[in-house]
């Protein structure tokens, strides 16, 4: 087996305990015993028990980046992509319930600040792919010309809340309502022409 792929099973599996114990609870040598590998092996991969969450969680949040990126692929215009990236990027959570159980525990991963931010790197491959969105609909004539930047910037910001507002601290009700109002609202503007 290569080590992309011992990696990818090691944070798959350290990612399902985390999700089901939490941090505390976890140990390198259960994600050890899980992949059937020793504690020393794992020190291959990661530098210690932090190490092994962080990357795991990153894992996580790539393949996640990954998938969104793979469905805009499919579509052709600005419009179409930012749709698919609204709704695909909204709506991996709920098959991935490990990932949605870890944010439970540990909501502190989704974070406004840059600065507090521990999965800089891959937020910001996820705003680079709807940066690229907001240019193509620039340069088509289907979205005002913006500061491409900021607006990516607030529309992330405003993705993230409604990611915890619906998964980490949901009250129960349901955010689809919500969800196509606020797409409908990014489309129309608030101001009647």
């Amino acid at each position: 087996m290569e080590k992309a792929d011992k990696e990818k099973k090691i944070f798959q599996a350290a990612l399902s305990l985390f999700a089901h114990y939490g941090f505390r609870k976890t140990t390198v040598e259960d994600v050890a015993a899980k992949v059937g590998m020793t504690k020393s092996n794992i020190y291959f991969y990661v530098k210690n028990k932090q190490d092994l969450y962080e990357k795991s969680v990153s894992h996580a949040l790539e393949q996640w980046r990954n998938a969104v990126a793979a469905e805009i692929e499919k579509a052709d215009t600005a419009r179409e992509k930012f749709v698919v990236a609204a709704s695909r990027s909204f709506a991996y959570l709920e098959d991935q319930k490990e990932l949605r159980n870890l944010l439970i525990k540990n909501p502190d991963i989704f974070t406004l600040s840059a600065t507090e931010d521990r999965f800089y790197e891959v937020n910001q491959r996820a705003m680079q792919m709807l940066k690229q969105v907001i240019r193509q609909g620039i340069d088509e004539g289907v979205f005002y010309p913006v500061d491409v930047d900021h607006v990516t910037e607030f529309l992330f910001s405003v993705y993230i809340m409604f990611l915890i507002k619906t998964y980490v601290k949901s009250d129960g009700s349901s955010s689809d309502r919500m969800y196509e109002e606020g797409l409908a609202l990014i489309y129309r503007g608030l101001c009647k022409p």
